[in-house]
């Protein structure tokens, strides 16, 4: 009898901080739905968005080194 009087306490405390828990994870969500923030571009396409980068950087990289290139004939003249 003893056992069982603890299971329940113990089984009605769990049970309310799941109730509270929920009870403000609801409030929270509440409140974040009526003020968004604006989105990232990029937000769900990281990866897509990594190697845009890599390869804008890539192109920039190529473009100096064809410019370098270009101003090194022209000063060994």
């Amino acid at each position: 009898m003893r056992g069982l009087l603890t299971f329940i306490v113990i089984a009605g405390i769990g049970g309310g901080l799941f109730a509270w828990q929920k009870h403000n994870e609801g409030q929270k969500v509440a409140t974040a739905q009526s003020s968004p923030a604006p989105r990232q571009t990029y937000e769900h396409d990281w990866a897509k968005h990594s190697l845009d980068t890599t390869h804008s950087v890539i192109d920039q990289i190529k473009r100096q080194r064809k410019d370098d290139d270009l101003k090194d004939a022209v000063g060994r003249r």
